[in-house]
């Protein structure tokens, strides 16, 4: 595929060829207090001589859910956020140990995210209950992982954050699992196309946004956060470049679909970024010039 010359070197580098891969063997299942099934493995480009990058990969019941994975982790690149690589992995049944009674034929279609290595001293503070618990929101909120996180969520109407889908690297924090993210679109799945479906996608607000909550706990963070979507807010062009790109990949008839509907989302994320420091200067009951003059007349 050719991508445009004028686009930026980042967002060029990302839409150069779709993030299809096919697991190479049999994947290792993952287990932990995770609500789908996911495995580990190997993934290559279909057709391509290339070593295999490592994934984890998960199967998600709904193709809403896959979309809006794809979309998610695709957009969270172009903002420069620290969600791993996403990819859509294709799979058979027998490579997939220990899969869901239900999937009974291949190929089998999943959300692959670039495996990053958890940090064992951290994943083992998750084991210890409440304390554990209690340790990791610690030091994310201690980490500029939070104000990023906590916009993020916001932008993308996530209220699915624990800490269970908080990686740490042993440097780096890392944001995963987005697939209860805007989650009307769960309901108008079949109308997306329309204005008024768009609109309501756009205006929705998640009942709480994890992050935000724990930065507030430990009174921290405010200021922070509104920076951070003021940065996020300067890249909607990004985003809108990038779902025209999405639109331009030759896919073959399975995929193609999932592609367009995850592009769709792309442009309704890019939407909701204007309104972003005002959802989260309501969630953090920050005073505006509005809310002064309202409150002395």
């Amino acid at each position: 595929m050719t991508t445009r010359n004028d686009l930026p070197s980042d967002l060029a580098a990302l839409v150069q060829r779709p993030p299809i891969y096919r697991l190479l063997g049999v994947g290792e299942k993952v287990y932990g207090d995770h609500l789908n099934h996911v495995w580990k493995g190997l993934a290559g480009v279909p057709g391509l001589d290339e070593p295999g990058i490592p994934v984890f990969a998960k199967y998600l019941p709904r193709q809403s859910q896959i979309d809006i994975e794809l979309a998610c982790g695709l957009a969270s690149q172009v903002l420069q956020l620290p969600v791993p690589n996403p990819a859509l992995v294709i799979a058979d049944v027998d490579e997939l140990p220990n899969h869901p009674n239900g999937l009974k034929s291949g190929p089998v279609l999943l959300f692959g995210s670039l495996f990053q290595p958890p940090d064992p001293f951290t994943v083992q503070r998750t084991k210890e209950g409440e304390l554990g618990t209690e340790y990791i929101w610690q030091k994310v909120c201690e980490d500029e992982v939070a104000p990023q996180g906590a916009a993020w969520d916001e932008l993308v109407a996530n209220p699915d954050r624990h800490a269970q889908n908080l990686l740490f690297d042993g440097v780096k924090w890392w944001l995963f699992d987005h697939n209860l993210a805007l989650q009307p679109l769960s309901d108008l799945y079949t109308s997306i196309g329309e204005a008024s479906a768009q609109r309501k996608v756009v205006d929705h607000i998640a009942r709480v946004n994890q992050i935000l909550s724990q930065l507030k706990i430990r009174h921290s963070g405010n200021e922070d956060i509104l920076k951070e979507a003021d940065r996020l807010a300067k890249q909607a062009k990004k985003l809108t470049l990038l779902a025209i790109e999405m639109r331009k990949w030759k896919l073959d008839a399975r995929i193609a679909p999932i592609m367009m509907i995850a592009a769709t989302i792309v442009d309704l994320i890019a939407l909701r970024l204007k309104p972003l420091g005002m959802y989260l200067e309501q969630r953090l009951e920050t005073p505006t010039a509005n809310n002064l003059w309202s409150s002395s007349s």
